[in-house]
């Protein structure tokens, strides 16, 4: 018989796909879009007797339902709306023991697929799955489902009289039925009698039984007040449930202002409303009670977008951001000496808006608690930025005017101009800092692509005479390119230009260092390929707009500098490569500036807001040299700084 059995089973599972199939459309409430539903039934194993009918319900899945079975000789299968009838054939050769196993599939239009295992016979004994002896238990609200296990169809039940006042029957869904607990049975149980088609009988008792309360579980723990609720089974109890509250040692009450909490069948929903600690108790109609702590902690401190960390753009901007999230009561903690590096100010506006004012580049942290003693560490990054020249801003320093009343200043032996920026534009001859005719950072004059950067300088033919006649228009080259956003290529350069009249050849007194590294140069002439360098420079003798400009030279519209500047540095001594590399992304604070020695000017543009008529200068001449914002006509006058700024990055070999 076994051998038979699997041999059917096997020959089902290969049956050509022309094999009867029965479909029906109609879904049950899920839309055939987005994830499909499971598909389940309510029963998944069957017994027949030839000749007779069983049905199995369709309790989920996607619609447009089919069926097949795997041997129509025993069973057929048609499904209407979402129940699905299996139909037992009559006469169907059954093997030597009277019984066939096999299979009937259910499948949805989203592929979904159950199974239903069918057991034939001529003849079943009725069976169930309870003990008939010791019958079922049962305390007050539960529902118990009994399955029966085999059987002959057209099933009915009889009970004792009065039954009903103390157990709800429910109706016999295909295989199964439910019983439900509703009033203690005493020592006198509730006697129940199954019986089918053909007359066998299974009869079993059913008490009901006054228990102890007992919940799944006595604690809930809710993360927020917002959180989502929380469910507790009743494992057995007396039905009738009542709920109160009670907070310390307090009295119970009806209500609560943490959380509310309700009693469906057997289950209990307990939803929170504010934080705070409670205690639900549940009482049944026989006066037993169990008791569930319940905590509901306090909202998680989280600004508006739930930053990691804040960030200002600008040392003198200030940055507002709203505390989203939180219990009331915002303190900041007070600034420390290492949060007054970077931070002028910090403070929790009336309207809990985190606003910080930005006092120099860094990160420090701050810390906000609530009245909740919830707190949030909020690491602050004050970042540089670069003002926007382009073609409407330049800025002009004052040299001739300082150097009036500063003659010592005029001669100097070693020069360095240090600058990190990012071009724009590609166009001949821009300069970017530097004195027109003395000493000077520009790209060469060569066409609008492909542009390299050179330095412009003045030698005398006669050291002894620094006011004769010149070499013809110096100028030593790089090797690389510009890149700028014109071309695509655009990127952060840190250059530096050095002069050092104590060297005896321009090869070594003229140098550029392009992001840290010393670049070849090439002379745009051999007459002064390796001549002596002038001894000093004379910064008096500059010439176009007469003054140390950055983002123009030369007293032209057509000279000036497309680009973004971050910073830029003027030395009065001859940095060395391994100094220009070890800061070149190094902002110093105005106390470090001043400090540093033969740092005559420094000009940070990056305080990131507008209207601003003046970048001051950090470096030891202070505000003779501080860089008043022009605009870059040809003929150029004051004007506010009213540009955009862009974020910074440390520029670096590319």
């Amino acid at each position: 018989m076994k051998k038979k059995l699997l041999l059917l089973l096997t020959q089902a599972m290969f049956l050509p796909m022309s094999m009867t199939l029965t479909s029906c459309t109609e879904e049950t409430g899920v839309e055939n879009t987005g994830e499909a539903a499971s598909l389940v039934l309510d029963n998944d194993s069957v017994t027949l007797v030839q000749g007779h009918d069983i049905t199995v319900n369709i309790t989920s899945g996607n619609g447009d339902y089919s069926v097949r079975s795997f041997d129509e000789s025993v069973v057929t299968a048609t499904v209407n709306g979402t129940a699905v009838t299996i139909h037992a054939v009559e006469n169907s050769q059954l093997g030597e023991d009277d019984i066939l196993k096999t299979t009937v599939l259910v499948l949805d239009g989203r592929k979904k697929v159950a199974r239903v295992e069918v057991l034939v016979a001529r003849l079943w004994d009725l069976t169930v799955d309870v003990p008939s002896e010791e019958g079922i238990d049962l305390f007050i609200g539960e529902t118990r489902t009994v399955k029966i296990l085999t059987g002959n169809g057209g099933y009915g039940i009889s009970a004792t009289e009065g039954a009903g006042d103390f157990v709800e029957i429910g109706e016999i869904t295909g295989q199964t039925f439910t019983l439900t607990g509703l009033l203690e049975t005493g020592d006198t149980p509730v006697q129940l009698t199954l019986t089918d088609s053909e007359g066998k009988t299974v009869a079993f008792p059913v008490r009901v039984n006054i228990v102890d309360l007992m919940l799944a579980e006595n604690e809930a723990v809710f993360s927020a007040p917002d959180a989502e609720a929380q469910y507790i089974a009743i494992e057995q109890g007396n039905g009738n449930y009542a709920i109160e509250y009670s907070t310390g040692d307090s009295e119970p009450t009806e209500t609560s202002d943490i959380v509310e909490a309700s009693v469906s069948g057997n289950m209990i929903t307990i939803e929170p409303m504010s934080r705070g600690n409670v205690n639900v108790i549940v009482t049944d109609q026989k006066g037993s009670s169990e008791t569930i702590a319940v905590t509901v902690n306090p909202y998680e401190l989280q600004l508006e977008g739930n930053p990691t960390s804040l960030t200002v753009n600008g040392f003198a901007n200030t940055l507002s951001v709203a505390i989203a999230r939180g219990n009331g009561g915002y303190t900041l903690s007070p600034l420390t000496e290492e949060n007054s590096k970077y931070i002028e100010s910090a403070e929790i506006d009336k309207n809990d808006n985190l606003v910080v004012k930005a006092k120099w580049f860094g990160t420090t942290e701050l810390t906000i608690t609530d009245e909740a003693g919830q707190s949030l560490d909020v690491p602050v990054t004050v970042a540089p930025v670069a003002a926007e020249l382009s073609s409407d801003y330049c800025f002009r320093m004052g040299i001739r005017e300082y150097i009036e009343s500063h003659p010592d200043f005029d001669h100097q032996q070693q020069l360095t101009f240090e600058m990190v920026f990012w071009p724009t534009y590609s166009r001949a001859l821009q300069s970017f800092i530097g004195l027109e005719g003395v000493f000077l950072l520009r790209c060469e004059n060569n066409g609008d692509t492909d542009l390299r950067f050179e330095i412009a300088t003045k030698i005398h033919k006669d050291p002894a005479n620094l006011s004769g006649d010149t070499y013809n228009d110096p100028r030593f080259r790089s090797q690389q390119k510009m890149g700028n956003d014109r071309q695509g290529n655009a990127q952060w350069y840190h250059i530096a230009i050095v002069f050092d009249g104590t060297q005896s050849s321009t090869k070594e007194a003229y140098k550029m260092y392009i992001n840290g590294v010393r670049e070849e140069l090439t002379p745009a002439s051999e007459d002064y390929a390796n001549v002596s360098p002038d001894p000093y420079l004379v910064l008096s003798s500059v010439a176009g707009d007469e003054a140390l400009m950055i983002g123009r030279s030369g007293n032209s519209e057509y000279r000036l500098g497309y680009c973004a500047i971050a910073q830029a540095r003027m030395w009065t001594v001859a940095r060395t490569e391994e100094q220009i590399k070890a800061d070149m992304c190094t902002y110093y604070t105005p106390e470090e500036a001043a400090e540093k020695e033969g740092l005559a000017g420094y000009w940070v543009p990056s305080e990131g807001t507008v209207g601003l008529d003046m970048f001051p200068n950090y470096g030891y001449v202070g505000e003779g040299l501080n860089g008043i914002v022009y605009n870059n006509t040809s003929s150029i006058s004051q004007t506010p700084f009213n540009g955009q700024y862009r974020p910074v990055e440390c520029p670096h070999s590319y």
